[in-house]
């Protein structure tokens, strides 16, 4: 499965979203989550991917786009990707 899919299907069962419904390209904020919903969504992709993301990296995803290449640039620095 892409990694973008992945992320879809975590941001899904985390926010109770139809997974098809969900655009890349669209604010995260516009999913109507509040700021704890979405630090334990971000622990979920941490844990599925075997990945940490920092808080200064946090400030730079805006998107579910710019969290899939956030993922994918981290799972190819610990060559996983």
């Amino acid at each position: 499965m892409a990694t973008l899919d992945r992320i879809k299907d975590l941001a899904a069962k985390e926010f109770s979203i139809d997974a098809s419904k969900l655009d890349p390209a669209a604010p995260l904020d516009s999913l109507g989550v509040d700021s704890l919903s979405f630090i334990e969504f971000m622990f979920k992709v941490e844990e599925e991917f075997g990945i940490n993301v920092s808080d200064e990296d946090l400030k730079g995803i805006k998107t579910l786009g710019d969290l899939e290449r956030h993922v994918a640039a981290a799972l190819a620095a610990a060559g996983k990707g």
